[in-house]
């Protein structure tokens, strides 16, 4: 009582040399206080008094997270290398996919092109996946702003926009867009998917346990959609959303058309009888919502869903079909081919559910970032640890570069467990059930069919069940291991080849920051990242956007933040 009131912040080192921050109110001198605590650990204690009678968030957001560089000397050293071995292993994977091609050791669905052709075609598609994803951030993430004030200034973006947040169109797009994505990722295996025995350039010959693992198992090809076809685009759209909305790839044509047409064929419609149907389990009132934003329920709206469970369950009968008898990709190939076919379906079952949590983890993170914490941290407590470790530092950022390293690789796998073997319409032995040729070549080997399946089944579906319950879908420790997993993946370096890539990508096109950044009125995804990690106490870089291309070399470190009361 004999000081004013104030808040004194130690910043130490845990065992687990994990930067952690406690809070003392209204306690003694912190000058003795400070003498006592620097006698036991001088090296490890930063000591920050801020004046509780201010705004202490905006007093913490100035001074920025404690930073010492020197006790992190390796982590740094080791992020910098990893540009460079990443880069380098990108550059590998790329040139094996490609020469992969040209020698015409891949096994299309379709008859035979020629290989320069066929090259083509794999960069378009990596191309298409890219756009696809870039251009979902800046359609999502720009839903509050004033387009009209952009109309001059960004023109490309303004065309996009005026329709995508027209209506339900956001919505349909977002459905259409994870098909549309889904199916080009299979596509991309099946042109630069290996068909051999072996690889070799000249006299260098792989062995058949490299060959099985790099080359056969598409660990190569992994690398190649993960980093140039999906990370670099969400990264710089993450950070300059109108800016590459507005680059000249005409996303109106390439991206929101297609994405809006293909919503419109009622493949993916299930996931709208889902929503409704998990809003009446959880008592939520749909008329509540923004009536211009409703979907027109009518004849054709059912008539779709109806089509869609229908392509749902004859995909599924198939598929299963397909693993049961050995006739797919699943038990095909050497190592594979030992797989009896329960245990195909089992794994396709795996797969299948990661990928599920790995949506669903994405959504609820987002969905949270609006959210108080406050109000699930007592009735959800393993919910509020997993967003408390995913809002710290540039966790962020870092988890989702992770999720699209999980995501990338069960999508390649999925694409061949669900695929089925063999080429030009001809099946391995268990029969067709009388479809015939066309149907067994366009169908099941494309892998169109497994795409709708896993689309609705291990997507949207778990897209929109942690929409409606994003704190129940990630409040048990099935998804905080699976967080801590992807927040591995990033930090070993393996796909850290994007960050270069996206600044060079960035400087080339010379993007400029959004016109509206820093401004508190307009709530984008970064604002409210900002926001929670405001309100969870979690310190923050000053100038520092939740989404800036150039954060790694800010924040390299992960924070834990604990509110202690000193009663």
């Amino acid at each position: 009582n004999e000081f004013p009131a104030r808040t004194l912040f130690i910043s130490l080192r845990a065992q687990r040399r994990t930067p952690i921050s406690i809070r003392f109110h209204h306690l003694e001198d912190p000058q003795r206080l400070s003498s006592r605590i620097n006698m036991e650990k001088s090296n490890d204690i930063v000591l920050m008094e801020v004046d509780t009678d201010k705004d202490v968030e905006s007093q913490l957001a100035a001074m920025g997270p404690p930073q010492q560089q020197a006790d992190h000397s390796f982590s740094i050293a080791y992020r910098k290398f990893s540009y460079v071995w990443s880069m380098v292993l990108l550059i590998f994977a790329t040139v094996i996919m490609i020469y992969t091609i040209a020698k015409e050791w891949t096994n299309p669905p379709w008859n035979y092109t020629n290989p320069a052709g066929e090259i083509i075609i794999f960069l378009l598609l990596l191309t298409w996946i890219a756009l696809l994803e870039g251009c979902q951030i800046s359609i999502v993430g720009l839903q509050a702003i004033d387009i009209e004030l952009y109309k001059k200034t960004h023109p490309r973006a303004y065309q996009v926009l005026k329709l995508a947040h027209k209506g339900p169109n956001v919505e349909r797009f977002l459905v259409g867009r994870q098909f549309l994505l889904l199916f080009n990722g299979f596509l991309v295996t099946k042109v630069s998917g290996a068909d051999g025995d072996e690889f070799y350039i000249g006299d260098w010959h792989w062995t058949r346990e490299a060959a099985n693992f790099f080359w056969k198992n598409s660990v190569l090809l992994m690398i190649v959609i993960i980093v140039p076809g999906q990370l670099v685009s969400q990264l710089m759209a993450a950070e300059k959303m109108l800016g590459f909305l507005n680059l000249p790839f005409f996303g109106y044509y390439t991206v929101l058309l297609p994405c809006l047409i293909m919503e419109s064929t009622g493949l993916v419609h299930s996931s709208y009888m889902l929503k409704d149907v998990l809003c009446r389990i959880g008592g939520i009132d749909v008329s509540k919502g923004d009536p211009k934003k409703r979907m027109s329920k009518d004849f054709l709206y059912y008539s779709r869903v109806l089509i869609s469970i229908s392509a749902v369950i004859f995909s599924g009968l198939f598929i299963i079909k397909g693993l049961a008898n050995k006739q797919t990709n699943a038990t095909d190939g050497p190592g594979w081919n030992k797989l009896p076919g329960w245990a195909a379906i089992i794994m396709t079952l795996f797969f299948l559910f990661i990928m599920a949590c790995a949506e669903g983890l994405q959504v609820s993170a987002l969905a949270l970032a609006k959210t108080h914490t406050a109000s699930f941290k007592d009735k959800s407590p393993l919910a509020y640890r997993t967003t408390q470790l995913l809002y710290a530092g540039r966790n962020m950022q870092a988890f989702l570069v992770g999720r699209q390293t999980i995501v990338a690789m069960m999508m390649v796998l999925l694409a061949r467990v669900t695929s089925y073997a063999g080429s030009d319409g001809e099946l391995l032995e268990g029969g067709d059930w009388g479809m015939g040729k066309g149907f067994n070549q366009w169908l099941l080997q494309t892998g169109i069919l497994g795409a709708v399946l896993v689309c609705n089944v291990a997507q949207l579906a778990s897209q929109v069940t942690a929409s409606i319950f994003p704190v129940e879908l990630i409040n048990n420790h099935i998804m905080h291991i699976l967080l801590r997993l992807m927040l591995l993946i990033e930090a070993s370096g393996v796909v850290n080849a994007c960050w270069p890539l996206a600044w060079g990508v960035d400087s080339l096109f010379g993007l400029e920051h959004d016109p509206f950044d820093g401004d508190e009125n307009i709530q984008t995804p970064a604002h409210d990242l900002l926001e929670r990690k405001k309100s969870m106490g979690i310190p923050t870089q000053k100038g520092v956007s939740p989404f800036d291309l150039h954060q790694p070399e800010a924040e390299y470190h992960m924070d834990y933040t604990y509110k202690v009361s000193y009663i």
